[in-house]
């Protein structure tokens, strides 16, 4: 017998101040020998020291000393830099090669013998629109590059510093987040003023908000892209939204010489004299995880795609090898590498959030899709609080009130895995919004819809706002056995189906109040892209009606078993002709 936990306080989970500002090292890709810097407005100011007379000048060129150590020794000399500026003013930058730059941030300049160290400090703000005009600069989608803002922004405060044993937060590359050496557009600097402050937080904690360019229809776990990731929003799950329209595929075809090359810079030494490779590992997404090269001496020699991929791209561009996602075939004595996405698939796709814009979905929509169970937050929202029993973590801004919820969520779990016979496997984590408006602009779901569910989170509008409307236990009943049905769904098991299953669970007693159904065709489409209330409300009554028929005919032990082992072509076919309600007994 099970003995229910102690109600615990766990604490208040303040969203973190945010970051006014960072340090972000520029041409960081290919550190410059020579770089002039012009004033445009006014002087420069600068000094070879912190604590140095401050100088002015019209313009300064600095560049690296003829007489720089060798790259041997690079590392070494990389700790007693040469010359340091210290510089301030409005001004432009003009390097020998690279993007002309005008700024007003303070500089740090130091001579390094591989070149020079540019480190400008910035406002957070300035910086998240120079990456999104490098990221994403030409999507379409308003809400979608709201959300990419958000997400930038996000990436920007939670790994802050990532560079700094360095002196500085950012690299300029894709290594952080690509910074965009050029003058924003107008359009890109409203987007991001539109979302100023807002970042994504999980627990009152800044979320890991990695992005790529086309998850290929799945999103990947972030653990098959970093063992040591592992968040509850950066999980595996399908995504309609980015194949929408066919999909990115892509093909490479490279020499084994140029593997070799590609390899040794990287340094690693394949076997002498291999000459295949093959794919011997995949991730749970379908991914490349390991590869292995044959023929050689050792005969068989293990690499992770991952390793293989950056080497590879590293040595002859980021558009060869694009994602994990690939079969490699040789031909010809070269090697043929074909495959869909172009990333690391883990977080937000920006092809399906440019979809999910396409289709009318807001930003907030579109960043819960891609990292369920986050909420938006920014500087001065509320202050959360968590609360634990035997099987739910409760997250509310006004814990003794809103925890009463624990003891009725227990009762209905309890019910709901007798009904299925099935057993919850984890913890469920029960969100209370403070208000409707908080809902709404959190979740991106319509005040009409009660609650939302995403992984192990349940996401609830105010509990005395679901018991004025006498739907608390009943909303709850539902979400729960969507956390039951999921668990338990094969990967591609129907919307409608699944949808059917807690509908029809949730109240087997409806009244039949359709004249006529919708075929399971629609009913998927409407589900998964959205419609108007009317529509939707008919497409959930529908799949409530055919399951209900199923269950009718073949039993509830058959029809639950079908979640997992997969719909009978029959049950497919029939349910896509439905056009009439089923006969009531």
């Amino acid at each position: 017998m099970k003995v229910r936990a102690l109600l615990l306080l766990v604490g208040v989970l303040p969203v973190s101040t945010l970051a006014q500002e960072v340090r972000v090292r520029l041409y960081s890709a290919h550190p410059l020998q020579t770089l002039n810097i012009v004033a445009t407005d006014g002087q420069l100011h600068w000094k070879a020291c912190v604590n140095c007379t401050e100088q002015t000048d019209h313009d300064l060129a600095i560049k690296v000393p003829e007489n720089s150590a060798p790259d041997d020794i690079v590392d070494a000399a990389e700790k007693s830099p040469g010359k340091e500026f210290f510089i301030s003013g409005t001004y432009r930058l003009q390097p020998q090669s690279g993007a002309i730059f005008d700024a007003h941030y303070p500089l740090y300049i130091a001579e390094r013998p591989n070149g020079l160290v540019v480190i400008g400090t910035m406002p957070v703000e300035d910086y998240v629109a120079h990456v999104l005009m490098a990221e994403s600069g030409d999507f379409r989608g308003r809400e979608a590059l709201k959300a990419m803002a958000v997400a930038v922004r996000t990436y920007a405060e939670h790994f802050r510093n990532q560079h700094g044993a360095e002196g500085f937060d950012f690299c300029d590359t894709t290594h952080c987040q690509v910074f965009y050496e050029s003058e924003v557009s107008e359009r890109i600097a409203s987007i991001s003023e539109s979302t100023k402050g807002e970042v994504l937080s999980y627990n009152g904690k800044i979320a890991s908000t990695y992005y790529h360019q086309d998850c290929g229809g799945t999103v990947a776990a972030a653990s098959e892209a970093w063992s040591h990731v592992s968040e509850p929003y950066l999980i595996l799950h399908k995504d309609p939204y980015c194949t929408t329209e066919g999909g990115f595929k892509w093909q490479a075809t490279l020499t084994h010489d140029q593997i070799d090359k590609a390899l040794h810079a990287s340094g690693l030494q394949a076997p002498e004299n291999w000459h295949g490779i093959e794919v011997r590992e995949r991730s749970e997404s379908g991914r490349a995880s390991v590869v292995s090269f044959s023929g050689g001496n050792p005969p068989s020699y293990r690499l992770s795609a991952s390793t293989l991929r950056y080497a590879v791209d590293r040595s002859y561009g980021w558009n060869n090898i694009r994602s994990n996602w690939f079969e490699v075939r040789s031909a010809g004595g070269k090697f043929i590498f074909s495959g869909r996405g172009a990333g690391h698939g883990v977080g937000l796709c920006q092809a399906g959030a440019e979809e999910m814009a396409r289709e009318g979905k807001s930003y907030r929509e579109i960043l819960s899709f891609y990292y369920p169970g986050t909420q938006v937050s920014s500087p001065g929202s509320e202050n959360w609080e968590k609360r634990s029993d035997e099987h739910f973590d409760l997250i509310s801004t006004n814990s003794d009130s809103d925890s009463k919820i624990l003891p009725v969520a227990e009762k209905i779990l309890r019910e709901d895995e007798y009904n299925v016979g099935w057993e919850i496997s984890s913890r469920v984590k029960l969100q209370v919004f403070p208000s409707l408006d908080s809902y709404r602009n959190t979740t991106g779901q319509p005040g009409w819809v009660a609650a939302s569910t995403r992984a192990q989170t349940m996401r609830l509008q105010p509990i005395e706002e679901l018991r004025k409307r006498s739907i608390l236990e009943s909303t709850l009943r539902h979400e729960l056995y969507h956390l039951l049905i999921e668990a338990h769904a094969a990967p591609k098991t129907p919307v409608w189906y699944r949808e059917g299953l807690v509908l029809y669970f949730s109240n087997p007693n409806a009244a039949d109040s359709l004249a006529s159904l919708m075929s399971a065709d629609e009913i998927e489409r409407i589900l998964r892209h959205g419609d108007s209330r009317e529509k939707m409300e008919k497409a959930y009554l529908s799949a409530q009606m055919l399951v209900a028929n199923l269950i009718q005919q073949h039993g509830k032990q058959t029809v639950l078993k079908w979640l997992s082992d997969g719909l009978p072509a029959t049950v497919v076919r029939n349910a896509s002709k439905s056009s009439s309600a089923p006969a009531q007994n």
